[in-house]
């Protein structure tokens, strides 16, 4: 997806066993076998108006997909959320199970170490921000427009010193490449202080970043 592309409006949530092999994934591009579980999202038709239509994936290509792309882009956080889910068998219900608990387990354990994510700016394109946070062996990585949630991309490593290792290459080659580090700061937001009352109403937001030029403190 592209960083200005907006997620699409997902309407429902289907799986079944293909019923030919006809269809692609839309996820990986591979063919989806007859009897194969695919899931398809339901999503406005572009060609009618009015009518809604689904695009099919299999199983591991779409929740891989789940951890790529916009953040507000919908994703499966319960299996009560597909159709048809109770039609498959024992075994592809505690696989797709499994996948729906994995990755909720993975955005609850980032999103509670989300403030500790280290961010940088840069003033390219109007001013854009990266950040990136490490939790266990999981990482996640946003970037886009400053003053937007922009894109993310997590990623599971083999262990929590590997996934360490990422964090420090990749804060590199962005410093490298004329980023900063930039320190979240609360805003005094007592009477009196005006311009902390106008950042307020114009983001929404009490919070602001200060650039910071700091020392290199990680080794690759």
């Amino acid at each position: 997806m592209a960083d200005n592309e907006q997620p699409q409006t997902i309407h429902s949530w289907a799986v079944e066993y293909a019923k030919s092999g006809r269809s692609k994934c839309q996820a990986s591009k591979a063919t989806i076998s007859k009897g194969a579980v695919r899931i398809g999202k339901e999503v406005d038709n572009p060609y009618r108006e009015g009518a809604t239509m689904f695009l099919w994936h299999l199983v591991d290509p779409l929740f891989k997909s789940f951890r790529l792309g916009d953040a507000h882009k919908q994703r499966i956080t319960s299996v009560d959320d597909i159709a048809g889910f109770g039609d498959l068998k024992a075994a592809d219900q505690q696989l797709i199970r499994g996948l729906v608990d994995e990755g909720n387990e993975i955005r609850d354990e980032l999103a509670a170490v989300d403030d500790d994510a280290i961010r940088l700016e840069h003033s390219k394109n109007g001013g854009v921000f990266w950040s990136i946070v490490q939790s266990g062996k999981t990482t996640r990585v946003r970037w886009g427009a400053i003053g937007e949630d922009g894109n993310l991309s997590e990623k599971l490593h083999k262990t929590e010193a590997a996934a360490a290792k990422f964090v420090a290459k990749k804060i590199g080659e962005k410093e490298k490449g004329g980023y900063q580090r930039a320190m979240k700061q609360e805003e005094d937001t007592r009477a009196g202080q005006s311009q902390a009352a106008d950042t307020t109403s114009a983001t929404g937001s009490a919070v602001s970043y200060t650039h910071l030029t700091l020392p290199t403190i990680y080794s690759v």
